[in-house]
């Protein structure tokens, strides 16, 4: 059963699916919103970004139940991960149910608050993010404004190939896409997500990073991957890829079944601060995939 949402008739001047002109289209997504003033398409994940007040509206859709998510936005699992629960509360929308969640979260010194609208149904969850320092307090009502402005259309072609930088070329192997979330392209084995079977992601990170020891870097990023606390470092190379240097790192890991894994990580450093990051897992056919991942990783280039 696909996600299917009843949509608020406006003026008759009003687009179908509760789009009026106003509305942009999130490439990669369904969804379509009215963004704040001075907020323009992101190149970095799917969604608009103010880069003057450091602010952005990211939209994901998680494979997963909204109930399911709804109920792990608890003030102990947020405290977990390093954000305070300011307020959550159930909302009418689009003649439905969804859920507005505020939080607050530090990052490098600076206190950034979240506004985080959830809706969906029982296969999928939508998540629409806004966020913003509190520096640009000002902004929170329009951030707000906006995420409640959000329309889903479940006709609208969302090929997430349109929505990030890069192009990644995996024919010839048994890898498929299977999600595309936040500027990264997921490709597994069985094209499902979640899955056991080995995986693959291609994405770029969001923000620019300080790294003056890019080595050091590529390392400590490897140990923050899901239970990379646990990884073993193999091989390091310099690596270069679309004009772009970087490191690849070949590394033994453990699943969440504590199974062996092969982890696979390239990282390439852009001029103008940002990165690109491959990683790819497997706990089967070892050597098979780790040339999979290198054949793969050399077809990367940019938009």
């Amino acid at each position: 059963m696909k996600i299917k949402f009843l949509i608020t008739l406006l003026t008759v001047s009003e687009l179908v699916f509760g789009q009026t002109e106003n509305h942009k289209v999130i490439a990669g997504t369904k969804c379509s919103i009215i963004p704040p003033g001075e907020f323009v398409v992101s190149t970095s994940f799917s969604g608009f970004q103010n880069n003057k007040l450091g602010a952005s509206i990211m939209v994901v859709e998680i494979p997963a139940p909204m109930q399911t998510i709804v109920e792990s936005f608890t003030a102990d699992a947020l405290k977990s991960k390093g954000m305070t629960l300011i307020d959550k509360q159930t909302i009418d929308f689009n003649k439905s149910k969804a859920t507005l969640v505020k939080v607050s979260q530090q990052a490098n010194g600076i206190t950034y608050f979240k506004q985080i609208l959830l809706f969906g149904d029982s296969i999928k969850t939508v998540l629409v993010n806004g966020i913003y320092p509190e520096a640009s307090k000002v902004i929170e009502n329009e951030i707000k404004k906006s995420l409640l402005s959000t329309s889903y259309n479940e006709n609208q072609k969302d090929n997430p190939l349109d929505a990030v930088k890069f192009k990644i070329d995996v024919s010839g192997t048994d890898f498929r896409l299977a999600k595309h979330m936040t500027g990264s392209l997921i490709f597994t084995t069985d094209g499902q997500i979640p899955t056991e079977k080995p995986s693959l992601i291609v994405g770029n990170s969001i923000a620019k990073v300080s790294t003056e020891n890019q080595k050091q870097y590529c390392i400590d990023r490897l140990k923050k991957l899901p239970g990379g606390e646990l990884n073993k470092l193999k091989e390091i190379n310099p690596i270069q890829i679309d004009n772009l240097q970087g490191y690849e790192i070949v590394a033994d890991g453990k699943n969440k079944d504590s199974k062996d894994q092969l982890i696979y990580q390239i990282i390439l450093f852009s001029e103008t601060g940002d990165y690109f990051i491959i990683v790819g897992m497997a706990t089967e056919d070892l050597e098979k995939n780790l040339k999979s991942f290198r054949n793969i990783a050399k077809t990367f280039k940019r938009k």
